[in-house]
């Protein structure tokens, strides 16, 4: 418990280095950092499965979606140390952050099973998702584009992702369901305030910037942590 403890304060300490970096527009210096921040999620992960010592196999699902949310930290930073190829590395971040929430679920149902009530749940989110994207658009003032269809799935997945994780966790009276679903809602927010500052209208200052750092980090550091308590019950 020591080192999962220290993997948490060393990553926190990237992330206000990190944060105050980019809103100060440091350029590769924050793009460091945040790889830093990303990483010790990871570490954060291993240290964990190392105190539990058992569920390896559902920290190893979760370990393959910290992964990609590694490489989709630093993908997505590239867009605005590559303006040129900016478009390429959005969707590229797109892409290996919703391959991560396949990995995620896997480890939930690997866990819960699959459940009616919670697929049931989790697909009226997922339908509440794609709503709200699609009809939210012009009064959000938010301009899709190009990244709608993937936007729309991302969303999707994240909502069917959240719903199903809380509500297998509440079924099962599972703790540990229960933190990666607080991290997977978390994660959902940092998306909604992300979805604001690339495609909203001067939505890009320095609260944005922390609002949505703030709430993934924090979600993703609740989603490695969550297999302290896997095996635990309320």
């Amino acid at each position: 418990m020591i080192m999962y403890a220290a993997m948490l304060v060393v990553g926190f300490v990237y992330l206000v280095l990190m944060i105050a970096a980019r809103v100060r527009g440091a350029g590769w210096q924050a793009t460091v950092l945040k790889s830093f921040t990303s990483f010790f999620f990871l570490m954060t992960l291993g240290a964990a499965a190392l105190a539990e010592h058992s569920h390896l196999q559902f920290a190893v699902f979760v370990g393959g979606g910290l992964l990609l949310g590694l490489l989709g930290d630093i993908w997505l930073d590239l867009k605005f140390l590559y303006p040129e190829d900016s478009d390429i590395w959005t969707m590229m971040g797109f892409l290996v952050f919703l391959v991560g929430h396949f990995f995620y679920l896997d480890a939930v149902f690997l866990t819960a099973g699959i459940r009616q009530e919670a697929v049931a749940a989790g697909l009226a989110g997922a339908l509440l998702a794609i709503a709200f994207i699609c009809a939210g658009e012009k009064p959000m003032h938010l301009q899709y584009g190009k990244f709608k269809t993937i936007s729309t799935v991302y969303g999707a997945v994240l909502f069917f992702m959240a719903v199903y994780t809380l509500v297998s966790a509440v079924l099962l009276r599972n703790i540990g369901l229960l933190v990666m679903g607080a991290g997977s809602a978390l994660f959902l927010l940092s998306d909604l305030v992300l979805s604001n500052i690339y495609f909203g209208e001067n939505r890009n200052g320095p609260v944005w910037i922390a609002v949505n750092y703030v709430l993934y980090y924090a979600g993703q550091y609740l989603i490695a942590s969550s297999v302290l308590w896997i095996g635990k019950t309320f």
